[in-house]
Order: C-alpha cells, then sequence, then structure tokens
C-alpha cells in the first residue's frame, strides 16, 4: 500500500442537525433540507463518536484459541456540547418538547417556561452529523437517535454555559441505525 499524505483528516469544523423522526435526510452531501435544526455553536472539543461492543468468545475443548468470536451488544454515541442556548439546545438537554412550553410577552423580552416531572419522558429524534476538512466531507445521520446522557451545566463568569450531550443511535424497523456519507477523495477499490 502507497502511503498518502493527503488522506489524512482533520475534523475541522461541522455542524450537530436535529429533527423529529420520520424527517427526510439527505441521501448525499447536500444541504440539511427543511426540518431540520442546527444546534449551533460546539465546543471546541468537537464530536465524539463512541463504539462499544461485547464479544462472546467460543474456544473449543481442543483448543486455547477461540474458532470465532460473536458481537453479542454494539452500541453507537455520538457526545458533544453545545454553546449556544436556543431552542434545539435546551429541548434537547432538558427533554421538552413545543406542547409543554409556555411563551408570554412580546419579543424579544419573551418568558419561555416549562416545567421537569419526576421521570423523564423519552425523547426520540433523528440526528446528523457532519465533519468538514476544507472540501472534504463526512455525514452520519442518525434516523432514530436520542440524548442518553448528560453533562452538568456550570454557571461561571468565566465559562461559557453549555449543555454537553451523547446521542445513542438506535436500529430502526430496516436495521439501520447510522446511514454514512464521505466525500474525502477515496474510494474502495474496483474488483477487475
Amino acid at each position: 500500500m502507497t502511503l498518502n499524505a493527503t488522506l489524512a483528516r482533520l475534523g475541522v469544523t461541522g455542524m450537530v442537525m436535529t429533527a423529529p423522526t420520520g424527517t427526510t435526510a439527505p441521501t448525499n452531501l447536500d444541504a440539511w433540507a427543511t426540518g431540520w435544526n442546527d444546534c449551533g455553536y460546539i465546543s471546541d472539543d468537537g464530536l465524539s463518536e463512541s463504539l462499544d461492543e461485547d464479544k462472546q468468545e467460543f474456544t473449543p475443548w481442543q483448543s486455547a484459541t477461540p474458532i470465532r468470536v460473536e458481537v453479542t451488544k454494539s452500541t453507537k454515541t455520538f457526545k458533544f456540547t453545545c454553546w449556544e442556548t436556543n431552542w434545539q439546545t435546551v429541548s434537547l438537554y432538558y427533554r421538552v418538547d413545543e406542547d409543554d412550553v409556555t411563551v408570554s410577552g412580546d419579543a424579544p423580552n419573551q418568558i419561555v417556561s416549562f416545567n421537569e416531572e419526576g421521570k423523564p419522558k423519552r425523547q426520540l429524534r433523528a440526528f446528523g452529523f457532519d465533519v468538514i476538512d476544507g472540501t472534504y466531507h463526512r455525514r452520519a445521520v442518525v434516523p432514530l437517535g436520542e440524548v442518553t446522557d448528560r453533562g452538568d451545566v456550570v454557571y461561571k463568569s468565566d465559562e461559557l454555559i453549555a449543555y454537553e450531550m451523547t446521542v445513542t443511535a438506535y436500529p430502526g424497523t430496516d436495521g439501520i441505525s447510522i446511514m454514512r456519507m464521505f466525500q474525502e477523495g477515496w474510494a474502495p477499490p474496483t474488483t477487475p
């Protein structure tokens, strides 16, 4: 294999998008369609993608080496911290829907209020994650996801109010948990 430094990528910038489940996602790297909303500025920690798998090894009586390894659990997550306080970030972090919100007053002095219940309700959404390095672009679309972990919200004079969240990707009825697209100057080899 020939080494190619031009294929070394950085996650220079990108975006986190969210939409109601069932919202049509782009099938290529075009602009996000109507219904998708940008979560705004993401912290300088960027976006982290994780894969947590459990495996079962099958080692025969006659050997000390496994003859098969089967994946018994595979959890895919995306972690990010939103630096903007807007409807998208607040609704994700606090698990609040539009129906749960009361808005009073006139812009720009509107007051948005909602109540939190003892047992939070599930809030399934679609998510989109773009990672961009100049003209190179990769996208992951999670048709069925949920914020399953939240970090602390810290209120300090020398720190932005931030909403750290982890999204878990679930398989849909078609079995797909993540749709991936890459435009990075490489493609699979063609078979003669």
